[in-house]
């Protein structure tokens, strides 16, 4: 333990000095506290608890600094709080799915609500599957340069291949997928099997769903689009229809926001849907579990070191508890005869999911059982041990004897001093 002085030091020593007849703030007191410190530190130093002391104080701070994390995730002003998780649950995941950002504070994150959305239609990509080719058979498209223009988003992109004399319709095809790849104009193309066996087939993909990425391909010079069906659309571009909340709104994403982009949803399908952000209910039942347990096993060590650790400790803690053993039963927490805490499960999973504020307010409300434990588990951990060690109750008296005696001794020595001073 450091011992060190400050102002307050200063005016109790002067205070403990005042039998000696010294009343006065004086430097000579100033000299007898600083002496006194200095001299009472390297006692203190060599002062060391018992083994089994050390042990249980060893354990205490360990226990309260994992109290205090377990309590902290329960009080709405910490960031660590389960009460500001969210989850975003959809009646149909066949319609619609969701993800919502979880918050920091009771002012970020994404907000508490229940949305109504109505899917007519999803975005779609405009897919082109061209004819079933016999891979191995001798190419339909004509040898020699082959042209053809692709045009999306308003602008024209004119491509070719060459077709050698005896290239199968699978190295044709590959040709044009490469040519296609490699323009790397928003449309992307791929070389499939076809239904029969040892068939090929091409299809071409827009990049990005929505009406905008729609495209035509045509030939030029040649017959690559019309000998391999290229330009057979199977699947038309569009644009996703749905409502908010009774608001229409078009999307060329499937992928839509909510909440000023706190809650991400994905549109999967036509149908209705109601999506509801809330609270984390299963964070929050693992929390009180956690914050339960941690408090069973602080009672426990405290029990168990109830020779060594002070009994305020304990009793604050069951006073905590007994505080709060109303609210506690009501979502299905109680405190049996060996002062061990219990949980009915179902009760438990209940109040999560249906009755958050009656959580809230036990744990984190004014006063609330977390908040209580937390601050009260953060202050022993800024604390000195000496105020959690029985033992540490006769070095507080030795401690103030020595104060007296090494005051006196020194002031007598120092007024000594002073006065031979003066007279040589």
């Amino acid at each position: 333990m450091q011992i060190t002085g400050s102002y307050s030091n200063y005016l109790t020593m002067t205070s403990l000095l005042a039998p000696l007849g010294v009343n006065t703030s004086g430097d000579l007191v100033m000299q007898v506290f600083s002496s006194a410190l200095q001299n009472l530190q390297e006692k203190v130093d060599d002062q060391i608890f018992s083994e089994g002391s050390q042990a249980a104080l060893n354990q205490l701070y360990s226990d309260v600094s994992s109290l205090t994390a377990k309590a902290n995730t329960l009080t709405l002003d910490s960031y660590t709080s389960v009460f500001h998780d969210r989850t975003a649950a959809s009646s149909d995941t066949g319609v619609l799915t969701a993800t919502a950002t979880d918050a920091f504070s009771a002012d970020s994150g994404a907000g508490e609500a229940v949305y109504g959305i109505s899917v007519a239609q999803v975005a779609e990509a405009q897919v082109n599957t061209g004819l079933e080719l016999d891979q191995d058979a001798a190419g339909v498209v004509g040898t020699g340069t082959n042209t053809f223009t692709i045009t999306i988003g308003g602008e024209d992109h004119e491509l070719g291949i060459a077709v050698a004399e005896g290239n199968t319709n699978e190295e044709v095809l590959q040709k044009i997928a490469l040519a296609v790849n490699e323009a790397d104009i928003g449309i992307s193309a791929e070389v499939a099997d076809g239904d029969a066996e040892g068939t090929r087939k091409l299809t071409v993909t827009s990049d990005d769903t929505g009406a905008a990425s729609a495209f035509t391909i045509a030939d030029v010079s040649g017959n690559a689009v019309a000998a391999t069906g290229a330009d057979n659309v199977s699947t038309v571009a569009q644009d996703a229809a749905y409502s908010v909340d009774g608001v229409a709104v078009a999307s060329s994403s499937n992928t839509i926001y909510l909440d000023e982009g706190m809650v991400t949803v994905t549109l999967k399908g036509a149908g209705e849907a109601a999506l509801t952000v809330a609270p984390d209910a299963g964070q929050v039942k693992d929390a009180v579990t956690g914050l339960v347990s941690g408090l069973n096993s602080f009672i426990g060590h405290l029990e168990e070191n109830s020779d060594y650790i002070t009994d305020e400790v304990l009793a604050t803690v069951n006073s905590f508890i007994a505080d709060h053993s109303s609210g506690l039963a009501s979502i299905g927490i109680t405190q049996g005869e060996d002062g061990m805490l219990a949980i009915d499960g179902d009760l438990l999973s209940a109040a999560a999911g249906e009755d958050l504020e009656t959580i809230e307010e036990v744990f984190d409300g004014l006063d609330g059982l977390a908040a209580q434990v937390s601050g009260y588990t953060s202050r022993i951990s800024t604390d000195s041990p000496l105020n959690y060690a029985k033992e540490a109750d006769d070095l507080s008296t030795e401690v103030t004897d020595y104060i007296y005696s090494a005051s006196a001794n020194l002031l007598q020595g120092t007024l000594i001093g002073s006065f031979l001073h003066t007279l040589a």
